[in-house]
């Protein structure tokens, strides 16, 4: 889902939908994070059935050279805790950042572990049966001469 906000530019939705079937973890497909993405078109947003263990990889790609493109998308990614939140495109309270992409010569990855129980602090948490809420605001920057 990618809705417009004056002055903020673009924000995608992904939706992750955790799901109680499946025991064996698996890494799943990665997701590049950009508007030439096509699952992100789809007015329900790009939507994920990932399970307690599986991996995710975040990706924001690096300016594509070879096609000569002279603008690069700059997100930043959030987590929302409520489809309220995503579906307005907002961030209400503390933002939760996931992942900042900025930087154009190189490529950015943040791996997703769904996990119930975080070692680290800054750990991301999961609950089975429980949906979430991934939101990225864009500014596309042309890049210098």
């Amino acid at each position: 889902m990618a809705c417009r906000r004056s002055g903020n530019g673009l924000w995608i939705l992904l939706v992750f939908l955790l799901d109680l079937l499946g025991t064996i973890a698996s890494n799943m497909e990665p997701i590049y994070w950009n508007s030439l993405n096509e699952r992100f078109r789809d007015d329900k947003g790009y939507v994920l059935y990932p399970q307690i263990g599986d991996r995710l990889d975040l990706i924001c790609p690096p300016l594509d050279t070879a096609r000569s493109t002279p603008e690069y998308e700059f997100y930043k990614l959030y987590l929302v805790s409520s489809r309220e939140q995503a579906d307005r495109c907002e961030v209400m309270g503390a933002p939760n950042i996931v992942l900042t992409c900025d930087e154009p010569t190189r490529e950015r990855r943040f791996t997703i572990k769904f996990q119930e129980f975080s070692p680290n602090l800054w750990g991301h948490e999961f609950k089975s049966m429980h949906d979430y809420y991934i939101i990225g605001g864009h500014k596309t920057t042309r890049r210098s001469a």
